[in-house]
């Protein structure tokens, strides 16, 4: 050791070296304990000491009668081929360790008679030996690796039925209801689940139709995707027995290939107290946007009708007495003059606020109009230029639709105003059969969707928020594009084909 008293960097290889030699060579160790590879070594001595004696018979001139006259027969041959009895035996249960183990005890047991044995003699007996030992060499390895595939195999098999078992109970255990269904769409297993929602035993579903579980427009859809394996259509609806509707939302998996077409697994998650939940949480959301807009009116004609006039009665008092006969003090003319200016800047600016309260040129001139208006206000108050495109034929929708988009088109030309920092605002409403789209586009800063940076207060994303669930209750979609530096449009597509119109006024 140093004398630092810290261990030098090889304290720990030696060891290590050790313990990798020691263990590459015990797959070369032959299987000393068990008895049945004595028994074969001992087969191995008494075929060695049977080659001997003969051998030393022969050398002793021990003549054998062939046909009429006695010759010295050599019987070497026949000994030592039956070598390969023992090695191969050991090579079947011992592998390369075993054969190779009772090829050396061979080949020093031969040893001697290749000494009794000179010239082309000597040369025959080590052949012989050298043969039995790359039998046992090529013999081994070869039934070394057909002992590690079938291990291999072994744990294979093990796995998998580790693997069958583990799925079989999720299988069975599981509160979603599963079936398998070959190509044709026929069930060939269901779990508990799925017999519990279709009101039968699960065995009982085996062989049955998927049109006889889900009827022929679900079963349609559900395999029309078997192809890609992916679920694109929402929701597929049942009625039980009671005529209520049960919402199922399948999702598919490949889990393996019948007569060259896919076996697919479906789940079928029953998702009907969610979309009970929703429904209700829509229909909640709908009667809150309705009082706020009732309420919006409300205030805002309260406004106009009463703060406002009585504003404008306070001007006319006002005029009238400046206007009187009675000659006023400078200070005092000039305080009656600063009081009906600031009440003329009052009354306009609450007309401002009703009006934003409550467009009251939406009722009466329409979408088109109250967003033209609309941009014009936003230009005069924050200095930005805006432009309204309209494409195809101008129609009135129904007061709901108005309404609802107008807000969200208000919502979205207010977050640029307030947040984005643009130059110009383009807003297009294009009216389309079946359908009515309006665009609002800035070059602003942009934002990141799914993560706002901090610039953007939480204000800004509850109007996102608010204008997404408008664009829903309205049966349409909002899309929002934006990109940092590259500005934001935001895309209302809003059906209109079936009742979404309302006659003209």
């Amino acid at each position: 050791m140093p004398a630092d008293g810290k261990e030098g960097p090889s304290t720990h290889r030696w060891p290590e070296w050790w313990k990798g030699t020691v263990r590459r060579l015990e797959a070369y160790v032959p299987p000393i304990r068990d008895r049945r590879f004595w028994t074969i070594q001992g087969l191995v001595l008494l075929i060695a000491a049977s080659h001997l004696s003969l051998e030393v018979l022969s050398k002793l001139g021990y003549r054998v009668v062939v046909g009429s006259s006695p010759q010295v027969v050599l019987l070497s041959f026949v000994p030592v081929s039956l070598f390969f009895i023992p090695v191969v035996y050991a090579a079947l249960n011992y592998g390369f360790r075993g054969a190779v183990a009772t090829a050396l005890w061979c080949t020093a047991l031969t040893a001697p008679n290749v000494v009794l044995h000179s010239g082309m003699e000597r040369v025959r007996e080590a052949w012989q030996v050298g043969l039995v030992d790359a039998v046992a060499i090529f013999l081994g390895q070869r039934i070394e690796r057909e002992i590690a595939a079938r291990k291999r195999a072994e744990a294979a098999s093990l796995a998998l039925k580790t693997s069958e078992a583990n799925f079989r109970g999720l299988f069975e255990s599981s509160a979603v209801a599963i079936l398998v269904l070959d190509p044709a769409g026929r069930v060939l297993d269901a779990n508990d689940a799925a017999g519990q929602l279709f009101k039968k035993s699960s065995g009982s579903l085996n062989g049955s139709g998927l049109s006889e579980l889900l009827g022929r427009e679900g079963a349609d859809k559900l395999l029309s995707c078997v192809p890609n394996g992916t679920w694109r259509d929402g929701y597929i609806v049942l009625k039980d027995s009671n005529a209520t509707e049960v919402y199922l939302e399948p999702a598919l998996t490949s889990i393996g290939v019948q007569e060259g077409e896919t076996v697919v697994q479906v789940l079928l998650r029953d998702v009907t107290e969610e979309q009970l939940r929703q429904a209700g949480l829509r229909t909640y959301a709908s009667n809150i946007i309705r009082a706020q807009e009732e309420e919006r009116k409300r205030i805002a004609q309260e406004v106009h009708d009463e703060i406002v006039q009585a504003l404008i009665l306070l001007c006319r008092r006002l005029d009238a007495i400046q206007g009187g006969t009675t000659e006023l003090p400078a200070s005092a003319d000039d305080g009656l003059t600063a009081a009906r200016r600031s009440a003329e800047e009052l009354i306009s600016q609450l007309r401002v606020f009703a009006g934003a309260l409550r467009p009251p040129m939406l009722e009466d001139l329409g979408l088109v109009a109250s967003v033209r208006r609309l941009l014009v206000e936003v230009n005069e108050r924050a200095g930005i230029h805006t432009e309204l495109k309209v494409a195809g034929s101008e129609t009135r929708l129904t007061p709901e639709v108005e309404l609802g988009a107008f807000r969200i088109v208000q919502e979205a030309t207010r977050n640029v105003e307030r947040h984005a920092r643009a130059r110009n605002i383009r807003v297009t409403i294009a009216y389309h059969s079946g359908e009515s789209r309006f665009e609002v586009e800035d070059d602003g800063a942009g934002f990141l969707l799914q993560a706002v940076p901090g610039r953007f207060s939480p204000r800004s994303q509850l109007g996102i928020l608010g204008m997404r669930e408008r664009a829903q209750l309205l049966g349409g979609r909002l899309e929002i594009q934006s990109k940092l530096g590259a500005g934001t449009r935001v895309t209302l597509s809003l059906p209109t084909a079936e009742g979404g119109l309302a006659p003209p006024p």
